[in-house]
């Protein structure tokens, strides 16, 4: 039994354990957030009880928890609900509670849970119960790892969510297994850890929201829920308070951001920003007076306020700020142990020094909100000392016989068990009151005080009780758990006890044993002497808690040297004190905060300390902090021996003083190895120091021993490896570069060393201020070379192509091996015949091929034209590796002479524009040397002209189109090209030359190459000018009346087509002009009859204005031949300037664009000659944005800045997407004054609308319907209806869209539909479509959709069109003579799909002659109309009357009295057969066993008829509705039917869908059509479908390898195991795993990502879990999947598969485990 464990009964008198239970029940534990109470058990048990009361307001918490490794017993509060999880290994089950009020009311509850074996009961408040059957076959609960009350603590379980939250509110009465486990809250080290609960129902978890809060600790502290800020944060509160300092508030965020408040010196003080760049703001008035004052915070991205009573002091904050994103909790009053070191290192001064341990604020607090959100204990997360409402001493109100005069403290290292009676059950006769009024003991820490009267006043009345002061008794029950009672007693008295005597007498001393810990406490209880009848309170049952307040006080630092009082160091060099040699120990203060400093004067000739991060500064004093990071050296400069004498202090005391001999001795080394190295020619090898190493008599210092190299190495290079990773050559190097394999000799001499040359390097040692003698370091070479050992010309001979093999060039490295692929040929020329290839791509110049591609045949020889002669070509090249070059040789080729090669001759043509030319021998010839003849194919025309064939005869031969022509009209001169005229420069046709023989096309002999040849032949034509000049800007020419004005390309420009021509060169000669004269522009003398355009290109013609208004004058322009002429209009007018365009702009939000002269430009008649001059003046600025020319804000801009782009807006981010500015644009003294509007986007308008409906129309014909937006709509997040614009890209064919107008009626006719219209239109229901064409069934149109940014194409619109006429089709059928026929739906069809869901009516026009139409269910009935509904359920027949005719017929009609449609009259022909006369047999009527919820099929061997005479599909099943589901075909599953056939049960085609009862069935008749057989019951019963999770033991994985998933690691099952074989279960993954993926093997070795996956699959090995996120594993790392279950109709609920992944775990082909980490020890 584990330490605690207690047995009832225990031999006592069941008197005294009636009344032990009675008195000494264990008061309820409050828990406040972060508590919990942990016991280390193991425990396996096949039975489980629990029972406990809980009380809280919060709807979240953990109540209870046994926990194992897989098994788990969980009790939480989830949603305000009860919720009980277990899990024996084989999977887990779930119960929740079922009462419709939710628990966390505050009102005790009580919870038992029972189980035993596989059965788990939960029952809540006596009343309301749930249950489950548990899976699998072992039902132990096996308990490794302990119980858990209120909180998991640090437990760290596959199981536990990470959401789990600990519980806040009262826990009492905790039994498990018949064991209280809330009997004792001591803590027992390795058995029962406490932490932050107390004894007793706290008053806090009942205080209304307008509660003040009472801080009353150096510790104390509430949490809150994330402050979620948004654009600004407010917090109010206010305060009571006579402290002057303590954290009010603090707030952590990312990247380093918080907002803290807190009271320093009186004084509020807030401080926002990061650790290293944040603002402060303090307030100008004190709040430690003990009065009430209000607080208000406000921060924003721009500003801090503070305002403290009305009076507000505000700072700004830098331009580039943000306001901080807040994260985790909001603390207030204090903050908790983990989120103090992050607080302690941004420096606030009441969390800092000797306050760094607590720094909480002392006092209360009221009215706190949070950005208007108030904030009390009623929504606390945590708390931490602290009390509802704000008590003066002695007013705090209690429950309780014992009054305590402070809070119960939070039981953190140390706490007692207190047991308290029931006050709810009567005490007696007497009620014993308050008799017994406790006040706390101070005690300051490491002291001692006496207990006195005060401390306990008992209030009895002594005479009448008979006793004295030395007849009360107080025995200590447990001792303090940071000191002892020293107890100066009579002798006599018994051991442990006191009386009230001693107290007065102060004989009871506390000492204190210097812990830490600011609250101790004794458990005793108090018993009476006397001789008459003593109450229960004094009979010694009842236990008490004293509590003693201990004081803090500030420790002495102790100063050691716990690695000896000597300091070795080498002579005039620097070595680092550490802190293993100077150790500084302070348990009240943070090591931060600790200094030391220097006593005395050191010795000057010896040397002096510094800091490095202030170099060569000799230094007194340095912190702890310094010493610890390594930053303080004592630099030696003279005398061999000194001391230094050192002291260290927290702030305020002084430790002991320690003395520290300095001891330098000189400097000594020696080469330990210098061995040198060896390697390969081109090779590389790393410098060790096994290969050069030089050894100090420095001990524990870092000495510098550089080398400097004084003769470099003859063929190589010493190279050192940066910080970049690059390999430089160096000419000194240090032996820690050596350490560190960062110092190389690298081989670069490449060519052939015919001799063996020796290597070596000298260089000198550097160690301080000695320097060696010159060393020499040998290095030795293996120098290298080729051995070409075949080098055999290729022979080229009928082929063009021929591959290079090893036959012809194979070299190999001697004495080393190297890879093929690592040889390589260089080419250092190319052969002038022909050309290198590699895999199909020719080399060039410098480039290289390997031995492998020649043995792999990828290189090869190919000729450019075969000669007609034997001849020879040859290229050069050398062979090189990694290691060096060989010399240069030469590669030959001997090409053989074919006598059938081509001879091409392709010179190309030069014609002048629209001309032609004869394409002559020497232009265009193909021959061979046998001159064999040759035919040309055209197999591509000339683009700009035409080949002709001149013919002398004047025949009628069409020579347009010509296609082929010979070598005979080449020679004969007969073959042309001619110019089409167009602006062209070149052309080209494509021919193929074949070689002719009796007028055929031929190919050469078997094997060999056909003789044709591909040419290309190029025409260059030679422009000229034919074209005349064309004017592109003709407009009036505006001036000031008798002034003068520039005349530019603006106002006058041609053009001339010609290609080659420029226009500049244009001329112009003017006639005479009515109200006005032509100057050059800087000589108004020199009149201008003729100008150039390029004049007007460079401004240099000016227009002189006088006379009439109006004129216009001739002018004529030429190209030099062609002329052409026209009229220069002028008007003269005042002064004017006018906006040519003002198109406004539009702007991403928060962005900026720029505004060009196509959004804004101006014009004017005045003579501006310089864009600079038309400037724009803005008299209004934009509101919500800024004008930027050249990226400075300004308020004026010029029309230059425009065309070059300089001017930009740019929005300022706010919320308003409309802005404007109003500005005057000025030419001289002229100027308007305009405005520019500029409309935002946001960057979602950049997305295109979303399209939210779009659905087909349905319409009657010859009607109009309304498109709804249930129809067609389309949404943009930022963009109202209105602006969104449909526009018809494609118009109905069968009728047209209209739009409705207020006030005109309909716009839109057939003629003229209407083109676009908005979603606001849509939305109105103003938009229609008219369907106009008749007798269609279908019609569609398209549109396209904007928001004004983006444009969705193409969104298609089809539209149903509903007849007017119900379209009924009818089928003729066969009958039996005097049998009978069901009018099924193929019979009496209406195919159109808006008739089909119509209860349509179908009425006999004309009914049958020979027979009647009759309701199965009233036989004998004639009708007259039947409904399609009955029909559809098979009850319409048709009754043959047993006659002699073959065929019969009647007439029905279609009609629908809702919609007022009617078919036309159709005819049904009845053709009737002869008569069957033997009645269906039911052969096989089994019961049908079936899973709830499934669909079964039905098959012969459950039910079958037979009918000798019949087939099986006319046997007919007619059936009443089956009372646990329906029948069904398996193509309708959901379409119940009442009739079927034998043929469907044979072909499979029968289903039942279970839904209901478990057991049911259906009666059935069987018909051949004529006879039927005896009326039947066919029975079901169903029962459930359970899968459960019989293995899911996750997996352990190496990291970035792969691991299979088998049926040990996960294995679900179901109930149905005479089917196991056929039933599929599937794992759907819900969560994929993060660190890797799910992959499946398919049968050619190939994977697959999954995402779900079968049981089979599993078995099969199929499935596996791949690792790779490598990166994002240190030792070991966790991953896991979500995955459901499911075999239908069972569903198994979200489960979870763990992955542990760590270099712990084993793997086939690796293993590592970290076995040992002792360090390592050299002696010097």
């Amino acid at each position: 039994m584990a330490p605690g464990w207690r047995s009832p009964g225990g031999g006592l008198p069941r008197a005294l354990l009636l009344l032990l239970a009675l008195s000494l029940r264990a008061l309820a534990v409050s828990f406040y957030g972060d508590s919990y109470v942990e016991l280390n058990i193991t425990e396996s048990s096949a039975r489980t009880s629990l029972q406990l009361r809980f009380r809280t307001s919060k709807p979240h918490g953990l109540l209870f928890l046994a926990a194992g490794n897989e098994d788990h017993c969980l009790v939480e509060l989830h949603s305000g609900y009860l919720q009980l999880r277990m899990n024996f290994g084989a999977g887990e089950r779930v119960l929740r509670s079922q009462r419709s009020s939710q628990l966390n009311d505050l009102a005790w509850h009580l919870v038992e849970l029972h189980h035993e074996n596989d059965n788990v009961t939960l029952v809540i408040d006596k009343h309301y119960r749930t249950s489950t059957k548990m899976p699998g076959i072992l039902y132990q609960l096996n308990i490794e790892h302990g119980l858990y009350v209120g909180g998991s603590g640090t437990l760290d379980v596959p199981y536990l969510d990470r959401a789990l939250t600990n519980f806040r509110g009262c826990i009492d009465d905790v039994l498990f297994n018949q064991h209280e486990i809330l009997t004792s809250l001591r803590p027992y080290p390795g058995f029962r850890n406490v932490h932050e609960v107390s004894l007793g129902c706290s008053d806090e978890f009942f205080a209304s929201e307008d509660e003040p809060i009472s801080f009353f600790s150096s510790k104390s502290y509430v949490s809150f829920q994330l402050w979620n800020v948004q654009g600004e944060g407010c917090l109010e509160c206010a305060i009571q308070t006579s402290a002057q300092r303590g954290l009010l508030l603090y707030h952590s965020g990312r990247a380093g951001d918080f907002i803290a408040m807190e009271i320093e010196n009186g004084l509020i003080k807030a401080h926002i920003g990061k650790s290293k760049s944040r603002m402060q703001l303090s307030s100008l008035k004190s709040v430690s007076d003990n009065k009430w004052h209000s607080i208000e915070l406000k921060f924003t991205a721009q500003y801090l306020q503070l305002m403290i009573d009305g009076e507000t002091v505000k700072t700004s904050l830098p331009s580039h700020s943000k306001i901080p994103l807040l994260k985790g909790p909001l603390f207030v009053g204090g903050v908790d142990d983990s989120t103090r070191v992050e607080v302690i290192k941004l420096e606030l001064t009441s969390v800092s020094g000797k306050y760094a341990r607590g720094g909480s604020f002392k006092g209360c607090l009221r009215d706190l909100k949070a950005n208007s959100e108030k904030r009390s204990l009623k929504n606390v997360l945590v708390t931490k000392d602290v009390s509802a409402g704000c008590k003066t001493e002695n007013s705090f109100k209690t429950n309780f016989s014992v009054v305590t005069t402070e809070k119960t403290p939070l039981v953190t290292a140390a706490s007692t068990s207190v047991n308290f009676p029931d006050i709810s059950k009567p005490q007696g006769k007497e009620d014993s009151g308050h008799f017994l009024v406790l006040n706390n003991l101070i005690v300051p820490e490491g002291g001692q005080a006496p207990l006195e009267s005060k401390h306990f006043k008992v209030n009895l009345e002594f005479k009448k009780l008979g006793v004295r002061q030395s007849q009360i008794f107080f025995k200590i029950k447990e001792q303090p758990s940071h000191g002892y009672l020293r107890l100066g007693v009579e002798p006599e008295q018994e051991k442990g006890t006191f009386t009230m005597l001693d107290l007065w007498q102060r004989r009871v001393l506390y000492v204190h044993d210097g812990s830490e810990d600011t609250y101790d406490n004794f458990t005793f209880s108090i018993s009476a002497s006397s001789k008459k009848d003593i109450p229960p309170y004094l009979q010694g049952y009842e236990q008490h808690v004293f509590r003693i307040t201990i004081t803090p006080t500030n420790d002495v630092p102790e100063l050691m040297l716990p690695e000896g009082n000597l300091f070795l160091l080498l002579e005039n060099s620097k070595k680092r004190l550490t802190a293993d040699l100077i150790k500084v120990s302070d348990q009240d203060t943070d090591s931060a905060n600790l200094s030391l400093s220097v006593l005395g004067n050191l010795n000057t000739d010896a040397g002096f300390l510094e800091n490095s991060k202030n170099p060569g500064r000799a230094i007194i004093t340095f912190s702890n902090e310094d010493l610890k990071e390594g930053n303080i050296f004592f630099v030696h400069t003279g005398v061999k021996n000194s001391r230094i004498v050192l002291r260290a202090s927290d702030g305020e005391k002084m430790s002991n003083t320690v003395v520290l001999r300095v001891m330098a001795v000189p400097l000594d080394y020696k080469v330990v190895n210098n061995t040198g190295i060896k390697l390969l020619q081109g090779n590389a090898a790393l410098i060790t120091l096994s290969h050069l190493a030089v050894e100090t008599n420095a001990i524990q210092q870092e000495m510098e021993i550089r080398y400097e190299i004084t003769e470099s190495p003859q063929f190589g290079e010493i190279q050192r490896q940066h910080s970049s990773r690059e390999w430089k050559q160096v000419n000194t190097f240090s032996q820690r570069s050596i350490e560190r394999s960062r110092v190389r000799y690298y081989s670069i001499f490449k060519a052939l060393q015919l001799e063996n040359v020796t290597e070596h390097f000298k260089f000198k040692v550097h160690i301080g201020n000695k320097i060696s003698d010159e060393l020499m370091f040998p290095i030795t070479v293996k120098w290298l070379r080729y051995n070409l050992l075949n080098h055999v010309p290729l022979e080229i001979e009928k082929t063009k192509k021929k591959c290079l093999n090893s036959d012809n060039l194979f070299a190999v490295m001697v004495d080393i091996e190297i890879p093929e692929n690592e040889l390589n040929y260089k080419l250092l020329s190319l052969p002038k015949k022909g050309k290198v290839l590699l895999n199909n791509h020719a080399l060039k110049k410098n480039s290289t091929f390997s031995q492998k591609s020649i043995i792999d045949r990828e290189v090869e020889y190919e000729l450019i034209n075969r000669p007609p002669e034997n001849t020879q070509d040859s290229f050069r090249f050398l062979i090189f590796t990694k290691y060096l070059e060989s010399n240069v040789y030469d590669f030959k080729i001997n090409i053989k002479a074919d006598l059938t090669s081509i001879i091409l001759t392709n010179n190309g043509l030069t014609i002048t524009e629209g001309e032609g030319a004869l394409i002559t021998k020497s232009r265009l010839f193909a021959q061979t040397p046998d001159n064999k003849a040759f035919q040309y194919k055209v197999t591509k025309s000339p683009q700009h002209g035409k080949l002709k064939l001149i013919n002398f005869s004047d025949s009628p031969e069409s020579n347009d189109n010509l296609t082929a022509f010979s070598n005979q009209d080449i020679m004969g001169e007969r073959l042309m090209y001619v110019h089409d005229d167009t602006e062209t420069m070149y052309d080209e046709f494509l021919v193929i030359a074949s070689t002719k023989e009796s007028g055929e096309w031929v190919s050469s002999a078997v094997g060999t190459e056909p003789l044709s040849a591909e040419i290309r032949f190029n025409i260059s034509v030679e422009l000229k000018n034919d074209e005349k000049p064309v004017r592109v800007v003709d407009k009036v020419f505006h001036v000031i009346k008798n002034g003068q004005r520039l005349l530019t390309l603006a106002d006058l420009c041609y053009h001339d087509p010609d290609s080659d021509f420029d226009d500049g060169q244009l001329l112009y000669t003017r006639r005479g002009i009515p109200n006005g004269d032509l100057t050059l522009v800087n000589d108004n003398t020199h009149r201008l009859y003729q100008f150039k355009q390029e004049d007007l290109e460079q401004k240099r013609v000016l227009f002189t204005h006088r006379g009439a208004d109006y004129g216009r004058f001739v002018l004529f322009v030429t190209d030099g031949k062609h002329y052409t002429s026209s009229l220069l209009e002028v008007s003269a007018s005042d002064p004017y300037v006018r906006l040519a365009n003002n198109t406004g702009l539009l702007v991403q939000k928060g962005k900026e664009s720029t505004i060009t002269t196509t959004n804004l430009s101006a014009i004017t008649n005045q003579d501006i000659r310089r864009d600079h001059e038309i400037t724009y003046e803005i008299f209004l600025s934009p509101k919500h944005g800024r004008i930027y020319v050249n990226n400075l804000a300004t308020d004026s801009f010029t029309q230059l800045d425009l065309k070059r782009g300089h001017v930009i807006y740019r929005h300022d981010d706010s919320n308003n997407l409309v802005d404007t500015f109003n500005f005057t644009v000025y030419a001289k003294d002229i100027h308007q004054d305009a405005g520019m509007h500029v409309r935002m986007y946001l960057e979602s308008h950049q997305r295109p609308p979303k399209i939210v409906h779009n659905n087909n129309l349905l319409v009657e014909e010859g009607k109009p319907v309304k498109i709804s937006k249930g129809k067609l709509q389309v949404v943009h997040e930022n963009s109202s209806p209105s602006e969104i614009v449909f526009t018809l890209r494609a118009l109905p064919v069968h009728g047209y869209i209209r739009k409705f107008a207020t006030e005109e009626g309909y716009l839109g006719a057939e003629q003229k539909p209407v083109l676009t219209f908005t979603q606001q239109d849509i939305d109105d229901g103003n938009v229609q479509y008219v369907q106009t064409v008749s007798d269609q069934l279908q019609d569609h149109f398209s549109l396209d959709v904007t928001n004004g940014i983006r444009v969705v194409n193409g969104i298609e619109i089809s539209v149903d069109i509903i007849p007017k006429l119900i379209p009924l089709e009818v089928q003729n059928f066969t009958v039996i003579e005097g049998g009978s026929k069901a009018l099924v739906e193929d019979y009496l069809k209406i195919s159109n799909q808006h008739f089909t869901g119509l209860n349509c009516e179908f009425i006999l026009v004309e009914p049958p002659k020979n027979g009647h139409v009759e309701n199965f269910r009233f036989p004998g009935v004639k009708l007259t109309k039947f409904t399609k509904k009955q029909v559809e359920q098979e009850l319409i027949y048709y009754i043959h009357d047993d006659s002699e005719g073959v065929s019969d017929n009647f007439t029905v009609i279609a009609n629908n009295t809702e919609l007022w449609k009617q078919s036309l009259p159709q005819t049904i022909f009845v053709t009737v057969t002869s008569v069957n006369d033997e009645a269906p047999v039911i052969s096989t009527n089994k019961i049908l066993r079936v899973w709830v919820g499934s669909v079964t099929e039905i098959t012969v061997d459950d039910l079958c008829a037979e009918d000798k005479d019949s087939s099986a599909s006319e046997l007919v099943y007619s059936i009443t509705p089956p009372s646990n589901g329906h029948l069904a075909l398996k193509s309708s599953p959901n379409k119940s039917i009442l009739n079927f056939t034998q043929a469907h049960i044979m072909e499979g085609q029968l289903v039942f869908v279970h839904n209901g009862a478990m057991s049911g069935g259906f009666n059935f008749q069987v018909t051949d059509g004529l006879n039927f057989s005896p009326r039947q019951i066919f029975s079901i019963t169903a029962r459930t479908l359970v899968i459960s999770l019989e293995i899911n033991k996750g997996l352990g994985v190496f990291p970035g390898s792969r691991k299979l998933i088998s049926a040990h690691d996960l294995k679900a099952v179901t109930n149905d195991v005479a089917n196991t074989g056929n039933r599929t279960i599937t794992f759907t993954i819900v969560r994929a795993p993060k660190l890797g993926r799910l992959i499946r093997i398919d049968t050619d070795n190939t994977t697959q990502d999954i995402s779900t996956f079968t049981q089979s699959m599993v078995d099969e090995g199929l499935i596996i879990y791949e690792h790779t996120h490598n990166e994002a594993v240190g030792w070991s790392a966790e991953d896991s999947f979500t995955f459901t279950v499911s075999s239908p109709p069972a569903v198994l609920d979200l489960q979870v598969f763990h992955i542990a992944i760590s270099y712990e775990i084993n793997r086939h082909d690796h293993s590592s485990r970290l076995l040992a980490n002792t360090g390592y020890s050299q002696p010097f």
